[in-house]
């Protein structure tokens, strides 16, 4: 009986436990970090992952900081500078404190897998010591799996490469679930998509398109999936659906005037590089005849019954692009800050030369925290006010 008993402890244990799954869910106020090589540091160039994770999260002040480093390790070997102290990792875990970070999204093992098979239980250690310092600093942190990369000579090395990527991702994910991590694996989405345009000709680093599949695949594997924004009104009826908090200020069926709000409509879906695809409205019940949609005064979009009744996208796509500029602003100005090109003079061994211009990076934090601000601001519109005229 007693031996029962255990088992079904340890069997009803083991079923709750398998409801507790790693979730990516960043609170109000967090900061999120990218570390890792190249994969990360040249997400600064688009900004299209922060775009879908801030849009995600219309209604929290989030920012992020991407200290990602060409040709980075676990051991932070691609950080090490003509001065010592600090070792390369030193610098890294400095670089993480002084980010102030909530979370980190990891993406390393490309580079280690270089060394081979041989070397993997010196990743797993580096790993795991980059993990346990995360976690003394109250750090979050999620693993993404590297990526395929095609290399056009030495067939056979790169299929060796291949090969040991794959068994470095398999390491990453272990050491995650011991230690209830969420990891990302995005390898196999990209390696379906070999054919498709999204590397640069050396087939190492992802291109403009590669970059925003990598934010939609990371999105999709966070869980973080679009939300529909569509619009439905009838103008008979004078009701209006959607899942975001609405309101119809007059209708009337004979004139074709529609006046409604929206409070908190989120911000139009990067559908393609620099293209977006804004919120369905479509209207029910209109007469025979064209009509124009205004947004606050400015016009939006001109269509004949028809066309409204099916239903339009609107085109959002202004809101969008403001906001990835912000983005890519805050990322060049904070890479400046804290990878200054003449670091030596100014942070390290010859720091007694030109020292003095540490104090104009450190006031950079004001311009960076005041990009920070109108990004939140701006994936949250407010209350829009839409006015439906028939043409005259």
């Amino acid at each position: 009986m007693y031996r029962i008993s255990i088992f079904l402890f340890l069997l009803i244990f083991h079923h709750s436990s398998g409801f507790s799954q790693p979730t990516f869910e960043p609170k109000d106020g967090d900061r999120i970090i990218y570390l890792g090589n190249a994969l990360m540091e040249n997400e600064q160039h688009y900004g299209f992952l922060e775009y879908l994770i801030t849009s995600r999260h219309p209604e929290k002040h989030l920012s992020f900081r991407n200290l990602g480093w060409s040709g980075d390790t676990v051991f932070g070997d691609a950080r090490s500078y003509y001065t010592n102290p600090p070792s390369a990792f030193d610098l890294l875990i400095n670089q993480i404190k002084s980010s102030q970070a909530d979370w980190a999204i990891l993406a390393y093992g490309s580079i280690e897998a270089q060394s081979g098979p041989e070397k993997l239980g010196d990743f797993e250690k580096g790993l795991t010591r980059l993990l346990d310092s995360l976690e003394a600093i109250n750090t979050k942190a999620v693993l993404v799996s590297s990526i395929p990369q095609f290399l056009h000579n030495e067939a056979k090395s790169a299929d060796g490469y291949a090969k040991d990527l794959r068994s470095y991702n398999q390491r990453m994910a272990r050491i995650a679930g011991e230690r209830g991590l969420l990891y990302l694996d995005i390898f196999e989405r990209f390696e379906i998509a070999k054919q498709a345009d999204l590397w640069e000709p050396n087939g190492i680093h992802l291109n403009q398109k590669g970059y925003l599949m990598l934010a939609r695949t990371l999105g999709e594997k966070m869980g973080l999936k679009p939300q529909s924004t569509d619009i439905l009104i009838n103008i008979r009826q004078k009701s209006l659906t959607s899942d975001n908090e609405t309101k119809v200020l007059d209708g009337d069926f004979k004139s074709g005037r529609l006046e409604f709000t929206i409070n908190g409509n989120r911000l139009p879906e990067l559908t393609f590089p620099e293209h977006f695809k804004g919120p369905k409205i479509s209207i029910q019940g209109l007469k025979k005849g064209y009509y124009q949609l205004f947004l606050d005064g400015k016009l939006l979009a001109v269509a004949d019954q028809s066309t409204w009744e099916e239903g339009l996208n609107l085109d959002f796509s202004q809101t969008g692009k403001q906001l990835l500029d912000l983005i890519r602003e805050k990322d060049q100005i904070y890479f400046q800050q804290y990878r200054p090109q003449n670091r030596t003079y100014i942070l390290g061994f010859r720091s007694y030369e030109q020292g003095r211009h540490k104090a104009g990076l450190q006031s950079l934090d004001a311009l960076i925290f005041w990009l920070d601000g109108k990004i939140n601001r701006g994936k949250d519109p407010g209350e829009q006010r839409f006015t439906l005229l028939p043409l005259p």
